[in-house]
């Protein structure tokens, strides 16, 4: 019997949180023989109910990117002599001595994150961020394992940093929460209707990050209605930022105000709207330049949903024939191929079937497995 830390700060939280919740849910139920703690803010601690007894909560209130992650969360995790810490993250307290097991989806961060989203002095904002490639580098470097979700983000590790390992490397491929697709719902018109969107629509769920693209997105959206007649809506849900700000102002610049929806930036959007809102919608659109796993399309086919994104190397791995391609940097090209899905009901019905037999494909019972053996060999 082995004692593993999980570093669980992010649970309840969007993003890492979601992968925080489902791998704790499915070791939960994998592995009856290991010890666990699971590290915990505030929320997570409310949130978490252990339902192994093998599983232990513990409060660690300390903030992601902080000081205190560094110094106080350090001092916590060395008082339960642990034989493994795991952190599904790339932020691991650098002095921590013991054995290591990261889970890093992405380093987008290396190539995307630049100074025109940042509300930050330019030279602090270069500073964070050689901070977080420092950080980056010593997580791969110290860590015994680093589980990737692609073969992708495993090529993007190899080729920033050559002189690490391959062997280094686990490939673990996430899946769809299973605890989406059980969600109770409101009625689809009201929901509709709290929301300000008419059907038909189109829709994104993500970020409004630089390496989303959602410019692109908007420009075609424009071609659709003004070439192809498309007299629906779009809706973008996000979380309000800086990014979105910059959104909304390029829809307004657009002229698109009214035909382009943010739920997002005026109230709360929740998991149940968004389940609504994908069965509702008439074709997903994804146009992102990069992705370490990319998910959201997947979660758009688990409701029969056709899904029409971005041909970058990950999609290509990930999605195969389920969706239909086009080029993220060609506004006409996105245009087109959503024109097709919506005009030709025996393609659009092919991906929603191609679709249902994908996400058989990923769960996160084999991710689980994954990662249990991870830790048997460390």
């Amino acid at each position: 019997m082995r004692t593993i830390g999980i570093d669980a700060r992010f649970y309840g939280e969007a993003g890492p949180g979601r992968y925080v919740k489902s791998i704790i849910q499915h070791l939960e139920r994998s592995d009856n023989v290991n010890m666990y703690i699971v590290f915990l803010r505030d929320r997570g601690m409310d949130d978490y109910i252990p339902q192994n007894p093998n599983f232990k909560k513990v409060r660690a209130h300390f903030k992601w990117y902080s000081f205190e992650e560094q110094v106080n969360f350090l001092f916590l995790l060395l008082r339960q002599n642990l034989d493994i810490l795991y952190i599904p993250h790339f932020n691991i307290p650098i002095l921590y001595p013991g054995k290591l097991v990261t889970a890093i989806p992405d380093i987008i961060m290396h190539t995307y994150s630049t100074e025109k989203g940042t509300t930050l002095p330019k030279p602090y904002f270069r500073f964070k961020k050689w901070v977080y490639k420092m950080v980056v580098l010593w997580a791969t470097f110290r860590s015994k394992k680093v589980i990737v979700p692609s073969n992708d983000t495993l090529n993007d590790f190899r080729k920033v940093y050559p002189f690490i390992s391959k062997q280094k490397y686990v490939l673990a491929p996430e899946g769809v929460d299973p605890e989406l697709l059980t969600q109770t719902t409101g009625e689809p018109t009201e929901v509709l209707a709290k929301h300000g969107i008419e059907k038909p629509f189109l829709l994104y769920i993500s970020s409004f990050y630089e390496h989303k693209n959602v410019p692109a997105l908007l420009g075609a959206f424009k071609i659709l209605t003004e070439q192809y007649n498309f007299t629906g809506q779009l809706v973008l849900i996000g979380k309000k930022d800086k990014f979105s700000e910059e959104i909304e102002k390029q829809i307004k610049e657009k002229g698109l105000y009214g035909r382009v929806l943010m739920p997002g930036s005026t109230s709360y959007v929740t998991d149940t709207d968004t389940v609504v809102l994908r069965k509702e919608a008439e074709v997903y659109v994804f146009p992102s330049l990069k992705e370490g796993f990319s998910l959201t399309p997947m979660e758009a086919q688990a409701f029969s949903l056709a899904a029409v994104i971005s041909d970058i190397p990950c999609h290509r791995e990930i999605y195969g024939d389920s969706v239909l391609y086009f080029d993220p940097h060609n506004p006409h090209e996105i245009a087109e191929r959503i024109n097709q899905v919506l005009l030709d009901t025996n393609l659009k019905q092919q991906l929603i079937e191609k679709g249902s037999e994908l996400i058989n494909k990923y769960n996160w019972n084999e991710t689980a497995r994954i990662t249990k053996e991870v830790f048997n060999e460390v």
